[in-house]
């Protein structure tokens, strides 16, 4: 639950986006995110960002407030007409599709709801990376990194399935990875 002073035009957006992870917007939060050039209100606390870069405060409160929270480590997935509950370490990657986004595991696939955006932001800082526009690896699961042609790589997951760097991720891959 948080408190929102800044802007009509902000205010929509971070109410939109803070929707999205389930947090709250009430005037009465002891959580306030400010934007510049509004006043700070005394004794609570207090964020202050700019405008442009309210997507940065939604990362911050994201994978600061609700990492504790257990449902950010599991999903729910439907195979088979059955939803089930899958563990965020037996995700071998996710994937959005002309049919929605799949997460894949090692022994099934699965239709979910949410955006590779969202699973980036909650799972990032838990060792899933972006390797393209429409996937996201979990490291865990990568038995090799093959280096490839045009500064791209190839990386062999654990259960010998092949998937494919993008140039423009490759550069993030190998800061995160340092190699």
């Amino acid at each position: 639950m948080v408190q929102l002073l800044c802007s009509h035009k902000v205010y929509e957006k971070l109410k939109q986006e803070l929707s999205k992870y389930h947090i709250e917007v009430k005037q009465d939060s002891d959580l306030v995110l400010v934007e510049k050039g509004y006043d700070i209100p005394n004794e609570k606390l207090s964020i202050v960002f700019d405008a442009i870069d309210y997507m940065d405060v939604i990362r911050l409160l994201v994978t600061g407030i609700q990492e504790d929270r257990r449902f950010i480590d599991t999903l729910i997935g439907l195979s088979n007409n059955k939803f089930t509950v899958i563990e965020r370490r037996d995700v071998v990657y996710v994937e959005s599709g002309p049919s929605g986004i799949n997460a894949y595991t090692t022994s099934d696939q699965y239709s979910i709801k949410e955006t590779l955006q969202y699973y980036e932001n909650i799972w990032g800082v838990k060792g899933f990376i972006r390797i393209n526009k429409s996937q996201l690896v979990n490291l865990l699961h990568v038995k090799e990194i093959i280096p490839w042609f045009n500064s791209r790589f190839v990386l062999r997951m654990n259960n010998n399935i092949e998937l494919e760097v993008s140039k423009m991720y490759s550069k993030k891959l190998r800061n995160t990875l340092k190699i």
